[in-house]
């Protein structure tokens, strides 16, 4: 457990002791002490109601130490505020989580557990990356799918032990749309991956001139009668 949460439980059973010290000396001494404890729980009201914020983050930090959904160390992203980066700290009331651009985000416990945590780190390191090609229909599906697998095999940082595959999911406007996708040892490569794998494709594909397709936009004019006009203002614009 960490020593910030054994010292605030510490703390809270020395007040609470203390209180519950002073209730039975007072009683002891003939001393009503209802009073007292009404005025002990109209005052915890009050600050409850002021620091409600506050108290919803350690509560959250509490729940954060139960279920242990990450540790210091581990690579997260709390997708609701499009926050990523390792966990550096978890604190009673907030989380510091250094990101990959070198900046310490600071985020409050309440935030994280209402919100979506993904965490890279568990249950290991290794992480599946894809990327996504469009190929001009009439290409020969099974030759591109053996050729862009056969172009990740060579590669030394894909695992050989995982399957590497390029799946047809789509049928596009203007292409077949292929997923690729292999496994890595790290997730900490991802984005170097990313670029080593879409370069490794390019060049298998470019090879044997199958070419990557891009978007294309036919406009058609209903009224063609505009177009000498447009030529006439194109060439006194250029004059």
């Amino acid at each position: 457990m960490d020593d910030k949460f054994l010292f605030f439980f510490r703390a809270l059973a020395i007040i609470m002791v203390t209180v519950i010290a002073i209730i039975i000396l007072l009683g002891h001494f003939g001393i009503e002490p209802s009073a007292l404890v009404t005025t002990l729980g109209i005052g915890t009201l009050a600050v409850a109601l002021a620091a409600q914020e506050t108290l919803s983050d350690i509560i959250s930090g509490f729940m954060i130490m139960l279920d242990r959904p990450f540790i210091v160390g581990d690579r997260v992203e709390i997708q609701d505020i499009d926050t990523w980066g390792d966990v550096k700290e978890i604190g009673l009331r907030s989380t510091r989580i250094l990101t990959r651009d070198n900046r310490m985000v600071t985020v409050p416990n309440s935030v994280i557990g209402k919100g979506l945590v993904v965490n890279y780190s568990d249950p290991s390191t290794v992480y599946r990356v894809e990327t996504h090609i469009s190929i001009a229909y009439g290409t020969d599906v099974d030759q591109v799918r053996e050729l862009m697998v056969e172009a990740l095999g060579r590669e030394d940082w894909v695992m050989k032990d995982k399957p590497i595959e390029a799946l047809l999911l789509d049928f596009n406007d203007s292409a077949l749309g292929f997923r690729v996708r292999c496994w890595i040892e790290h997730y900490m490569e991802t984005r170097r991956v990313i670029d080593k794998m879409n370069t490794a494709l390019y060049k298998a594909l470019n090879s044997v001139n199958i070419d990557i397709s891009v978007p294309l936009r036919e406009l058609k004019l209903q009224d063609t009668s505009i177009i000498p006009e447009l030529k006439v203002r194109e060439s006194a614009e250029s004059n």
